[in-house]
């Protein structure tokens, strides 16, 4: 890596809030400093959090792996404001609903319940 990137990490800080990123959106250095950040399960954050950094010009790259409430179009709108910026992000897969009739329940096609 190299010693001028400035990297946050706040990956498994389960706690941390859209204020949280607000605050380091607004920080000093984020504006024209911050180049990754990485929210890898923050399960508190939303697309809130997302418009708090479209001020910071320099952010490259954002990891958002297993953020439950940071949507597709929340991504979106960060990227009106950051064209160049490479998003990592995992969406996981929509449970289906319950199978109607019959006396077995399915969460997906391979799993049921006995």
């Amino acid at each position: 890596m190299d010693l001028e990137e400035c990297v946050q990490s706040l990956s498994h800080c389960e706690l941390i809030t859209d204020d949280g990123i607000r605050h380091l959106g607004n920080g000093a250095c984020a504006h024209d400093q911050l180049e990754v950040i990485e929210l890898d399960n923050c399960p508190l954050i939303t697309d809130a959090s997302l418009e708090h950094l479209k001020s910071c010009h320099s952010l490259e790259r954002i990891e958002l792996y297993d953020c439950q409430q940071i949507t597709r179009a929340g991504i979106k709108r960060l990227r009106t404001h950051l064209p160049n910026i490479k998003v990592h992000a995992y969406f996981a897969p929509v449970t289906p609903p319950p199978s109607v009739g019959g006396s077995r329940q399915r969460f997906c096609r391979c799993c049921i319940i006995l």
